[in-house]
Parts: structure tokens; C-alpha cells; sequence
């Protein structure tokens, strides 16, 4: 439970070590944890009071018919995962032709902040390229390191040309780099997947998998 109750707490919360804290004299019987976390827990119930819990419980109810605290362990593990694969507030979308590669910088601060050198870019001055860099997918086993403005125009050109103004997820909380961006397409991810199964079969052929 504390791994939820965690969860809870951060993600819909919005809290984080040291901050919306319970204080003590509103809630004597709160544990240290709880404190802590911030949570807020009913003394008589023990049962977790606010958001997040509501929205546990809301998913609980839709899925089960019944609350959280009623599931089986099993039952909780699925509720967890569902809160778990909910997009977190940073995710933001755009259509392809509104992305612009200044929003992109700002979107994922821990990254485009070591200058590899500076070259002219297609604004017409002169601007950096980055070495923490971000990649974005290609429609095949290869993906593209978006360095600079002139690389992102690149990819963006490249990947409208073949299937138009496509909606981008960016998630710079993701825990995989690999998704942090994602094309949302249904042709572009079926032409990944083409491409897998071709390189797949190719190395099979040659017998080898890897």
C-alpha cells in the first residue's frame, strides 16, 4: 500500500517530500509516514481522505463495482497499474505544424543544456546544437537526434511528408527516453511495426534474431 499511497500522493496530489504537509495538532493520530507524504487520513477509518483517494476509488468502482480498500490485492495491483498508465499533467500534444523547437527546449528542461557548437539555422542566425539532445522516432528501427532547430525542421518535414500534420506527445516525466516523444498516427506506428517485422525477418533468414 505505501507504494499507491505514494503514488497517490505525487501524482495527483501534487505533493512531494516536504511539501502540503498534515499538521500534527489537525491530526494527532497521524503516523509519521503519513506526514511525511502529506497525506491526510481519517484517525477513525484509517482510510485515506481527498483526490487521491477519490480517484482510486472512482477507478476501483468503474472497474469492480466497489472501493479500493475492498479489492482484492490482486484487484489493487490493477487499479495501481491504470493510475500508474495515466498521462501525467506535463504531457502535453500538439499537431505538428504548431510545435516549434524553442517550445520543445522549454518543455524538457534537463535537457538541451550543453552547447556541442553553433551553426546557422533556418531562422537565419546563428543558433546551438546540442550534445543532451533528445531523439525522436522514425517509421523504421532508427530514430533521429534532434539537436538544433535545422535537425527538428528536418524531421518535421520529413515525417509530414509522408503523413501530414500528425499529432506529437511529448513527456519529459516518462521514465524511458524512448517515450518521452511519440508520433500519435495509426500509419506511422503500422509502418514501424513493418519495418520491425521486416528487420526480423531478414535476420532470421540469416539465421540470427539478434
Amino acid at each position: 500500500m505505501i507504494k499507491l499511497k505514494t503514488l497517490l500522493s505525487e501524482k495527483f496530489l501534487g505533493l512531494g517530500f516536504g511539501a502540503g504537509k498534515v499538521k500534527e495538532q489537525q491530526l494527532p493520530d497521524a503516523s509519521a509516514t503519513d506526514i511525511m507524504q502529506g497525506l491526510d487520513r481519517d484517525p477513525a477509518t484509517g482510510r485515506l481522505r481527498g483526490s487521491g483517494m477519490d480517484i482510486a476509488d472512482e477507478i476501483s468502482n468503474e472497474k469492480f463495482g466497489m472501493d479500493f480498500d475492498n479489492l482484492s490485492s490482486m484487484n489493487q495491483d490493477t487499479v495501481q497499474q491504470l493510475i500508474n498508465d495515466t498521462p501525467s499533467s506535463t504531457t502535453k500534444q500538439f499537431r505538428l505544424d504548431q510545435l516549434k523547437f524553442d517550445e520543445l527546449t522549454k518543455i524538457f528542461p534537463k535537457h538541451y543544456n550543453q552547447i556541442h557548437f553553433k551553426r546557422m539555422q533556418p531562422d537565419g542566425n546563428e543558433g546551438p546544437y546540442y550534445k543532451d539532445a533528445l531523439t525522436f522516432p522514425n517509421p523504421n528501427d532508427a530514430s533521429s537526434v534532434i539537436g538544433d532547430m535545422e535537425s527538428f525542421e528536418d524531421w518535421k518535414e520529413s515525417t509530414k511528408r509522408r503523413f501530414g500534420n500528425v499529432t506529437i506527445t511529448l513527456d519529459p516525466d516518462a521514465e524511458e527516453r524512448w517515450n518521452m516523444v511519440k508520433v500519435e498516427d495509426d500509419k506511422f506506428s503500422q509502418d514501424k511495426k513493418d519495418s520491425d517485422q521486416a528487420k526480423m525477418d531478414t535476420l532470421k533468414s540469416w539465421g540470427t534474431s539478434s
